[in-house]
Parts: structure tokens; sequence; C-alpha cells
């Protein structure tokens, strides 16, 4: 479904992770190191593994040499789930942050709260604003006060600065970011903020408008405005103009996904509306 629908509740979605999650807290994740209950992983032996609870007496019986097998499993364990939000002035743009970056926020804290993961909002232009920080929480509703804080907020100002100020906020712990933004920064600004959740599994989710591409009129006086510095200009858009612009801008979209590539990172492009099937599909595949 996509959400936007007023009929339709939104529903938590499933994520699966790279990596196997440390800690004590239990959970929805197969984890490191060895636990009574758990993910099944393998049999080994009684002397290997003393624990004669989890003795497995049909494979124990099938032993030619007698010896007794149990059970070993690997713990599931909780995870810290953060959503990094741009809030800055070219994030304005079509109220991408109260439309379709509230729904996709909210349905992350929803996603995490239900299947037991701490959920915290980071929303960020030059700081981190303190009206768009929840701290990492699992109480119920925990999605409904998302949606309120993003949708009331106006992003403002130039640069995110204050992205790499939130990283430098989130657990020592390896957790699951999103980082949403539309990533009109400069490439050594997106490279030092990437650089700041290295020991995370970072999930960038680029939001950008077809407006800016497919309502380009091919004859006409249109006002382009830069809203971060409120610079604005009239430009003549003609059918060469138009083609160039849009090559132009698809040439951006490869080469930034060729720079989160290198990183061995994949986005996910929250283009005009949420599409929560796809969503589901690039974070099933992990």
């Amino acid at each position: 479904m996509k959400v936007g629908d007023d009929s339709l509740s939104p529903q938590p979605i499933a994520y699966r992770l790279r990596w196997r999650p440390e800690g004590i807290i239990p959970g929805a994740h197969p984890g490191r190191g060895e636990g009574a209950e758990g993910e099944f992983r393998r049999h080994v032996d009684l002397l290997r593994h003393p624990d004669p609870r989890r003795i497995d007496l049909r494979v124990s019986l099938r032993d030619p040499h007698g010896q007794l097998h149990v059970r070993q499993f690997s713990p599931r364990r909780a995870v810290p789930v953060a959503a990094l939000v741009d809030l800055s002035g070219s994030m304005r743009f079509g109220e991408a942050v109260a439309g379709r970056v509230a729904e996709f926020a909210a349905l992350i804290a929803l996603s995490a709260v239900r299947a037991g993961d701490s959920f915290a909002l980071f929303g960020c232009d030059a700081h981190l604003r303190a009206d768009a920080f929840l701290p990492f929480s699992r109480r119920r509703g925990l999605d409904d006060e998302v949606r309120r804080r993003l949708t009331g907020l106006r992003p403002q100002g130039a640069g995110s600065a204050g992205l790499i100020e939130a990283a430098g906020s989130l657990p020592g712990r390896r957790a699951l970011v999103f980082l949403v933004s539309d990533f009109l920064m400069p490439e050594a600004e997106r490279e030092a903020l990437l650089d700041a959740l290295w020991r995370h599994d970072v999930v960038p989710v680029v939001v950008s408008d077809a407006t800016l591409e497919e309502g380009l009129p091919r004859w006409g006086f249109i006002e382009m405005g830069d809203l971060e510095s409120g610079a604005a200009r009239l430009v003549f858009m003609r059918p060469r103009l138009r083609a160039r612009w849009r090559a132009a801008a698809a040439a951006s979209r490869r080469a930034l996904d060729e720079a989160f590539v290198r990183r061995g990172l994949r986005p996910f492009h929250l283009r005009d509306r949420l599409d929560t099937e796809a969503l589901t599909r690039r974070l099933m595949e992990g």
C-alpha cells in the first residue's frame, strides 16, 4: 500500500539487520553469542556445552558413538533505531517534511516499538533542534508523537551540520540509522556526515520531488528560488534548457547513488509518496 489514504491505518513493517547485535535486552533480532533460547544454530556435544536442559534425545540416539548432543541457540536481541531528519531550508519544497517524511518516520517508529526495539528522532538543520528531538523509547504511541512533531515543523536555515551533531549523540553500540535528507549538500559535508556514522548500519533515505523535473514547462518564464539562502531569479525555460536540466538531475541522482555504493550503502528513494511495499522489500533485503 501507499501511505496517504486516510482509510488505511499504517501497519508496522519488518526489517532485517545485516549484523548480529550485542547487548542484554531481549528483542526480535538474532544476536551474537549463545543463549538458552532464540534462533536455533546447531547441535554440539554435551561436553562442549554442558547444559543438560538442552539435550536433543532424537539426535543423541542416532549418534553411532553414543555421545549426547545439546541444542545451541543464538539469543534474540533488541537494537536502537534512529531517524536523523534533515530540516534545512531545501527540505521545505513541496511540504515534504510535513507529508511523506513525517509518515515515513512515524512508520519506522511504529515498526521499531512493535519489534521490541527503541526509537529516537533527531531533527536537524545547522544544529540539533530541540523541538524535533525525541530520545530513545519503546513507549506506545511514539509514532503519533513523531508524526505530530514533524508535521508541525518548518524547515529553515542553511546547512545540515546538526546531523553530524546528532551522530555524536547516538549510542556507542551499533544502531540502525535512517538518514533522511534531500542530500543537496556539498560533497565534503555529506562525506563528513557519513564518516560520523561509520559504526552504525545506515539507510540513506533520499527525499525528492518529481515536480522539479517533470513539472517544468517547455516554454515560459519560471522563478527559481534557493530555499536556504532566499535568493531568487527569473529563468526563461525552453525545450533545450529543460532537457539539460532533466539530464543534470538524473546525473546527480546517479552520482549520489554511486557515492553510497562506494560505502556499501543502498539508499531508499522517498519520491513524491511513501510506498510501504517498496520500503519493506528494501529493508527485508538487509
